[in-house]
């Protein structure tokens, strides 16, 4: 069923703090709080922007606290905590039920007695506007009590977009509640705002006060208060209200409107006190500055009454103010329709969807998986997959790049359009980190039939290559690229991974024609050497980061700027990796040698000969056979590192593998035992945590942790060994049963275990990273690596599954190569009864 939850975890304080609900905009705004209501982080709140003349996302609305006067009684419906920790008020415990639709919270608040009335307020933003939308309504308790028992227990109420376009209209956006008997209340709003970066906090002062410029259908009112904030009072229609608040002359204005019945009695009240004190937990907990003040322009007050005339919606605003709607109708419509983009991005994937490339049209569909029940959870299969699209659109936003040279081919836009798809790495960072969006790209943007956007991603890191490096982030007109941010020795790499994986799916050559030489520029730069000491080492052909005090891998914990985890050397994922460029190479040269096209770079032998060179000596020095593994680095300080981490697990994973398949089984085999958790892979070994001193302990701690994106390359590894198990043990799948066997089925049992997860923390979300002591109380933060590896291999699994004619990313594709190679020699796979009941536990 979708997410949702009943009182029983409503009026739990530590339920409902720790349930997190986001809802975006599409170009890096978004709305953010608890189901509490408390605003537990600093870059929690109703209305946060990515405007252009900042240098990040700016806090502007903070929330909304309400108050209810409703027979003779008055509810205070907002929460807060304080520094002392104090919580007032506390109007969770009048929450009688909380709810996703479709991604969008719906809060319903239980006032009065048994036959007292629910007030209900759902938030969503729309689509390409800094605009945040709040709309109450009013419903009888019996008639919530109705409503929920008709729709049954699989879903509790009935969603919007059910309704016909006529009955959602008419019914004001809501489902079709029965009216209740005219009971009306008093409806206070307290609309705390500030004026910040979104990490930072605001502190408060009695000689700051915001300009606030009132607008009302009211002449002498708005006359009244026009020189206020330096601009013209609107003249509102009858039922509307509002204001346009700046923090200090020059500031970015926003507008706080009110749009009601024009019985509602609306009217706004400015007050201009600060608000002191506010503790923001998550902040406290990290050692962070953790106390905000906020600033309250003013309050709106109305009356609400049960029925479908009864509506009021707040429109908190960054926007022009000439764009906005003050009509109802208008606005219950903009409801509608972000329910119904929300819908459509599950059935335009689900239908088949054409590609045209050099390979002819391409047909791409998804099915839907038949997942293994769970104990913790009622999500269906569609659900899941619902739940996963809609997390990786919050993560898919347009973002202004420096205008383009006119001379650049790659360019994506003219001068007079400056924006393109960025793939965000986490919430609520808001920063594009491209190491994140290359390994995220197949399966945020492919597995989504995004293809458009995956071309632009790629042809846009494309223009920012510099001596044969890609930089750790993309530029922006407030932040162009310096030398320090071309400082990680993978991420290059991972971009042949993502082209690969784009070209595979969309028979795109001609964009691979159209970035060759950007490659080809690449493995010369690595091979020669190039910024932060890296460098292939001429005696063996493995590759070398060699940057003191620097990490330039994807483990970079730091304390007080110094990494800890700086893996100087050679790192075994970076020459994984490197190798997989190599025979990647060798495999598209060939193409450039076919008549008719202009070849850059080397013959495919050069290639052919360094992949085979590299492959030789990763065999020979990355075996630890003590252990049976792959040391974590060869030749660093203080020589091999034999601390047993998941970075090896792409030596098995990646469809060109440096590793021999006995060898490859033995690795798998110990990451089963050792790091495989149903939360993900653990990012060291517990026998390898050692602390001997307080210092080493933090340092420890930093690295330790389960990241639930590595479970994407495990199941990329165990299906690859699959694809060499003898003849005879693959006959199975000849019998249409494969499924049914392992490691397929192993493998939808651990990506089905991830359903429980969008009902914890950062709802609908995967969390990043997961305390290996507490894995359940994961950190917080919305990872789009946790989501894009979940959504690549469930459509990795929908292609086994449906065993299309076309299924370019098969695993089998892993040996379609004509590399030559000892390594692809077929043996049974052979699991100790530790790794087996390691399986089992997560089946």
């Amino acid at each position: 069923m979708p997410i949702t939850f009943d009182r029983s975890i409503c009026r739990e304080l530590n339920e409902t703090i720790s349930r997190e609900w986001l809802v975006t905009n599409g170009v890096g705004g978004y709305a953010a709080g608890t189901i509490a209501g408390v605003l537990t982080r600093m870059q929690h709140g109703l209305l946060v922007t990515s405007q252009k003349d900042a240098a990040g996302p700016q806090l502007l609305s903070a929330k909304i606290d309400e108050e209810v006067v409703f027979d003779e009684r008055k509810y205070y419906l907002g929460t807060n905590e304080y520094r002392d920790g104090t919580l007032n008020p506390a109007g969770f415990g009048h929450l009688e039920a909380f709810r996703l639709e479709e991604g969008f919270p719906v809060f319903t608040y239980h006032l009065g007695g048994i036959d007292g009335i629910m007030l209900e307020k759902r938030i969503w933003m729309p689509r390409g506007y800094d605009t945040t939308y709040i709309q109450y309504r009013l419903l009888s308790t019996s008639d919530f009590r109705n409503a929920t028992e008709q729709v049954g227990r699989t879903s509790w109420r009935r969603n919007s977009e059910e309704l016909s376009s006529e009955e959602f209209v008419r019914n004001n956006g809501f489902p079709a509640y029965p009216e209740a008997v005219q009971r009306m209340l008093s409806l206070t709003l307290l609309p705390l705002s500030a004026y910040r970066p979104h990490s930072q906090p605001q502190y408060g002062n009695n000689d700051w006060h915001f300009q606030v410029q009132v607008h009302s259908n009211s002449p002498r009112q708005s006359s009244s208060e026009q020189t206020d904030a330096g601009d013209k009072s609107l003249s509102l229609p009858k039922g509307v209200i509002g204001c346009t608040i700046r923090a200090w002359d020059g500031a970015t204005p926003y507008s706080i409107f009110a749009v009601g019945h024009h019985d509602s009695e609306l009217s706004f009240i400015p007050t201009g006190v600060w608000y002191w004190h506010f503790l923001r937990r998550h902040e406290q907990a990290a050692g962070r500055p953790a106390i905000d003040d906020l600033y309250l322009p003013g309050v709106i007050k109305a009356k609400l009454w049960p029925g479908k005339d009864s509506v009021l919606t707040i429109i908190v605003t960054a926007e022009e103010l000439s764009s906005q709607s003050f009509n109802q109708h208008q606005l219950n419509l903009s409801y509608k329709r972000s329910i119904a983009e929300q819908k459509h991005l599950l059935s335009s994937i689900i239908q088949p969807q054409r590609y045209f490339g050099e390979g002819g049209e391409t047909s791409q569909y998804t099915q839907l998986l038949s997942l293994p029940p769970a104990s913790d959870t009622t999500l269906s299969s569609e659900e899941f997959l619902r739940l996963l699209i809609q997390a990786a659109d919050r993560f898919l936003v347009q973002r202004a790049l420096p205008t383009a040279d006119p001379m650049d081919k790659l360019s994506l836009f003219s001068h007079s359009q400056q924006s393109a798809p960025v793939i965000l790495s986490d919430y609520y960072s808001m920063e594009d980190h491209t190491r994140d969006a290359l390994i995220a790209l197949p399966g945020l943007t492919l597995g989504t039939k995004r293809f458009d956007e995956a071309r632009s991603i790629l042809r846009c890191y494309a223009r920012y290559f510099k001596q044969g490096l890609l930089p750790d982030r993309l530029p922006s007109p407030e932040r162009p690229l310096e030398e320090r941010d071309y400082g990680s020795a993978d991420t290059t790499l991972w971009y042949f991974y993502a082209l690969d994986y784009y070209v595979r799916t969309t028979h795109d050559y001609q964009l691979l024609d159209e970035l060759y030489h950007h490659l080809v520029e690449s493995v010369k730069w690595y091979t020669q050497g190039t910024l932060n000491g890296i460098k292939v080492d001429p005696a063996d052909g493995l590759l070398r980061v060699d940057q003191p005090g620097k990490s330039l891998t994807w483990m970079p914990a730091s304390i007080d700027g110094t990494s800890t985890t700086p893996r100087r050397g050679k790192p075994v994922e970076v020459n994984a990796l490197w190798y997989h460029a190599l025979s990647l190479m060798h495999e598209w040269s060939q193409r450039q040698e076919q008549p008719g096209y202009t070849r850059h770079g080397h013959k495919p032998s050069c290639y052919q000969e360094q992949a085979m060179r590299c492959e030789e000596h990763f065999q020979e020095r990355f075996w630890y056979a003590e252990g049976g593994y792959l040391y974590d680095a060869i030749d660093g300080p203080e020589g091999n590192d034999d601390s047993f981490r998941p970075h090896q697990l792409l030596a098995l994973s990646l469809r060109y593998s440096p590793l021999h398949c006995e060898r490859r089984r033995s690795v798998f085999e110990r990451i089963t035992e050792h790091l495989l958790t149903p939360f993900g892979l653990r990012t060291l070994a517990l026998q390898d945590q050692k602390a001997t001193n307080k210092e080493e302990h933090h340092k420890s701690a930093d690295q330790e942790g389960i990241l639930p994106w590595l479970i994407g390359p495990y199941i990329d590894a165990m299906l690859t060994l699959q694809d060499f198990l003898p003849e005879k043990a693959t006959l199975q799948e000849a019998s249409g049963n494969w499924h049914q066997h392992d490691p397929w089925q192993r493998g939808l049992s651990i990506l089905a275990a991830f359903r429980a997860q969008f009902n914890t923390g950062q709802l609908g979300m995967i969390n990043e990273l997961h305390d290996v002591n507490s894995p359940q109380q994961g950190e917080r933060v919305a990872s789009v690596l946790s989501i894009a590896e979940l959504l690549r291999v469930y459509d990795l699994f929908v292609r086994k599954q449906s065993s299309h004619p076309n299924d370019l990313l098969s695993s089998s594709a892993v040996t379609s190569t004509s590399l030559p190679s000892t390594r692809r020699h077929a043996a049974g796979v052979s699991f100790t009864d530790e790794a087996r009941r390691r399986y089992n536990r997560i089946k």
